[in-house]
């Protein structure tokens, strides 16, 4: 079994999903009391929240190199950011690091593929919805992504920072999100990315009428993959 390397904290509640996930699923493959072997390194959210609300991704970069390659000295096999929005300077971080770095948003398109979606909504901050580093994966793929109107972006940015990272889950804000998620399904989505690893926290596939693509359960799945390959 290969070890993982987790840069998570970001936010903890989402890292302890993964580190759930990520353990039953070995459990699940190899039985007996076989758990995950990973190395996890959790970031001070605030640390992450401040220069993100700065926009000083090159200071975000270096702090994830940081912790890629004390996790590459210590023994790691691969990265995982246990978090969507970090991507994107993801292919940065790649570059300076030896090991493998699993791109969330490379095993969602697989994943989308696999289920043979085309065109797909896709929620999350509106770094992730707005910027180019996951649309252009999903590009590659063939995947058609919409993404909600103006208001509706400003309303899930604001959700997930005073909200879900916060561990805060509303019923009120759940009925928005799958108000937003009809909206998308109108525009010709036929399935949803939950493009911030908290939201699958607030929403289950029960409460949308097109696929759900959970993206903390489809990194956790394919770290447990290239951990048992």
């Amino acid at each position: 079994m290969k070890t993982l390397g987790i840069i998570g904290g970001l936010s903890w509640f989402s890292t302890t999903v993964y580190y759930k996930t990520i353990n039953q699923l070995t459990n699940e493959r190899l039985g007996g009391s076989h758990s995950a072997r990973l190395l996890l390194y959790s970031v001070d959210f605030n640390d992450f929240k401040v220069l993100q609300e700065k926009n000083d991704w090159d200071k975000i970069e270096q702090m994830l190199t940081d912790i890629a390659l004390r996790l590459q000295n210590a023994g790691a096999d691969c990265i995982v950011m246990a978090t969507n929005t970090p991507h994107l300077v993801a292919d940065i971080v790649r570059q300076k690091i030896k090991i493998p770095l699993l791109h969330i948003a490379e095993e969602t398109a697989k994943e989308i593929v696999r289920q043979k979606v085309n065109k797909v909504g896709l929620l999350g901050t509106k770094f992730t919805m707005e910027n180019a580093f996951f649309k252009d994966r999903l590009t590659k793929f063939g995947i058609v992504t919409v993404i909600p109107v103006s208001s509706d972006r400003d309303f899930i940015h604001a959700s997930i920072f005073n909200e879900l990272t916060k561990g805060i889950f509303k019923d009120e804000t759940k009925k928005k999100y799958i108000d937003i998620i009809a909206k998308l399904k109108r525009d010709g989505a036929d399935g949803v990315i939950f493009g911030c690893t908290e939201i699958a926290l607030l929403i289950t596939q029960d409460d949308s009428k097109i696929s759900v693509f959970d993206t903390t359960a489809i990194h956790s799945k394919a770290a447990v993959d290239f951990a048992l390959s």
